[in-house]
């Protein structure tokens, strides 16, 4: 980790979030003792974990997953992309790296502010609450993602660089484990209340989603119904907004939003052609375009169509179009959706499913499929209604994160879908290999099975 330190403070300087600083810039060098002196540096350097995921990890994380799985295919390949394409990752994929490298530099920026904080008597209890309960959410969501792409990880809960250059891998149930313990003692910490603007800093219900979602990963189907109920219930992000407008900066039903850089233009928005006429980079695949319902109004809005003509030989191209904004002033401000409460009800809809509380888990799938235009599942048995909420997961929530790559995971469907979907794919692909310049840095880790 040490040499990623000096890295993640010249990134955290240069990807200063004004809108996230309560008040003016940082006035502390960042490598300092008296880094944290005061609360404005502090909620600067938080600001700035917030930015790592919105301009590091998602933009890279989010097309590449899409290759991965049976999302996205892509019109221009270099030696990366490919290997996300065919789900054959090399141990010196950079993009891989990358994606490994920023997770890590924001748990160890949360780790920082931790530390920092508690050890300054100048800040109120309050702060020292509200910044540490954040820094907890934002270190459980970069280890959630970790966890999932690569299986055992280190756990590192300090600064100590020594300690943390020989750290070894921790089993995904001591990881899960302390993902929840930070979930929950942020979920405790936070208010109901949204600082900064819009829902672009965690407060409590984000931390709560975030457990239904890590509840729903661990088949704790009880607490993850649990959690997801306190969401929907707390009445904060309801009604649903129509399809249309779901993925504005001011959408009811959004959690948590990560402010963009531009003020105005998501990072997913680079999955947009140029024109109606223009070569998408990012085509959908017919998979998932075709598995649609035809009457879903999602189809129409949260996808959109080219048609490219080459040498005299037109070609439909179809592309994820949930964020509109292709350029500033070009429509609503869009902020980059993290949690939403549609994913609360599909997740409360598959663990009421499991403890076989069914005409819940048939209502909450409603509510889902009645906001796409849609009329009420058919679906009446357990096994029926599980696959029913499968299939409505990966229409609603495809292209956010992973969630298909995940969901794939956590069911272990992973290598049965891909693998007849892609003759490339091998049962190891479902953990992203270990990068080989890590493994070189800490002899302590062990490369993942299938990688050389």
């Amino acid at each position: 980790m040490k040499r990623y330190i000096f890295l993640l403070f010249i990134g955290l300087l240069a990807l200063s979030c004004k809108k996230l600083i309560e008040t003016g810039d940082p006035k502390n060098q960042l490598t300092t003792d008296k880094v944290f002196a005061d609360s404005t540096s502090a909620t600067a350097a938080l600001g700035n974990l917030y930015a790592q995921f919105e301009r590091g990890f998602e933009p890279n994380f989010t097309p590449n997953i899409g290759l991965y799985t049976d999302e996205l295919n892509v019109t221009s390949t270099g030696t990366n992309e490919s290997e996300f394409l065919q789900s054959r990752l090399s141990v010196t994929n950079s993009t891989n790296l990358g994606l490994w490298q920023v997770l890590y530099a924001v748990i160890y920026g949360c780790n920082d502010l931790l530390e920092k904080t508690k050890s300054s008597p100048e800040f109120p209890a309050s702060k020292v609450t509200q910044l540490t309960s954040e820094a907890r959410f934002l270190r459980a969501y970069a280890y959630f993602y970790l966890v999932n792409m690569y299986g055992r990880v280190p756990l590192l809960l300090s600064t100590n660089a020594k300690s943390n250059r020989q750290a070894a891998q921790n089993d995904q149930g001591e990881v899960y484990q302390q993902i929840i313990t930070d979930l929950q003692a942020a979920k405790l910490g936070l208010t109901e209340m949204y600082l900064g603007p819009g829902k672009t800093r965690a407060n409590k219900w984000a931390a709560g989603a975030m457990l239904a979602r890590v509840y729903l990963n661990q088949k704790n189907w009880a607490a993850a119904e649990e959690e997801a109920s306190q969401v929907i219930s707390s009445g904060l992000y309801l009604p649903l907004d129509p399809v249309a407008d779901v993925f504005k900066s001011g959408s009811r039903e959004s959690i948590l939003q990560f402010w963009t850089q531009q003020g105005f233009i998501s990072s997913s928005a680079n999955l947009l052609p140029a024109s109606d006429t223009s070569l998408p980079a990012y085509p959908i695949t017919d998979a998932l375009y075709t598995s649609f319902e035809a009457a879903d109004v999602r189809k129409s809005n949260w996808t959109g169509t080219s048609i490219v003509t080459t040498a005299g030989v037109p070609e439909t191209y179809h592309y994820s179009a949930k964020y509109k904004n292709k350029e500033a002033g070009s429509g609503s401000p869009e902020y980059l959706m993290a949690l939403r409460l549609s994913e609360q009800y599909l997740i409360r809809a598959e663990a009421r499913a499991w403890l076989g509380r069914l005409q819940e888990a048939q209502e909450d799938l409603n509510v889902i499929r009645h906001r796409a235009g849609l009329l009420n599942t058919r679906a009446e048995n357990q096994l029926e209604l599980l696959g029913a909420i499968a299939q409505e997961r990966r229409v609603e929530l495809f292209g956010e994160w992973g969630a298909r790559f995940i969901d794939l995971k956590r069911t272990g469907t992973i290598s049965a879908v891909l693998g007849s979907y892609k003759n490339t794919w091998k049962p190891t692909a479902a953990w992203f290999p270990i990068p080989q310049s890590e493994i070189n840095y800490n002899n302590k880790l062990i490369q993942n099975l299938g990688y050389n």
